[in-house]
């Protein structure tokens, strides 16, 4: 696995991407910008066991990896027919 420079903390209702190098007790920045310092203890888990990522440290942690933006583009694809054709394409018709 390729090392890392960011990982995800939660902090303020989100997870958001910080250096790697951060420890507990350090002040630190987010890749959004929001200043942190990292607790010695363990952060509460939110009500259903995954904060929401922050949407700033998402699109600055995609372009420091090299990542593409989330949700991709969606690419146009040939049209598709809109009914079937061949077995039981006439069914009901007499």
């Amino acid at each position: 696995m390729a090392d890392r420079r960011f990982r995800w903390f939660p902090h303020a209702g989100n997870r958001h991407a910080v250096r790697v190098s951060l420890v507990a007790g350090d002040h630190g920045e987010t890749l959004c910008g929001v200043g942190i310092e990292v607790p010695r203890e363990q952060p509460p888990r939110s009500p259903d066991g995954c904060w929401p990522t922050c949407p700033a440290c998402d699109a600055a942690w995609r372009a420091e990896e090299g990542i593409l933006p989330f949700p991709r583009p969606a690419k146009s694809s040939p049209k598709r027919p809109t009914h079937r054709s061949g077995v039981g394409a006439s069914r009901g018709k007499r």
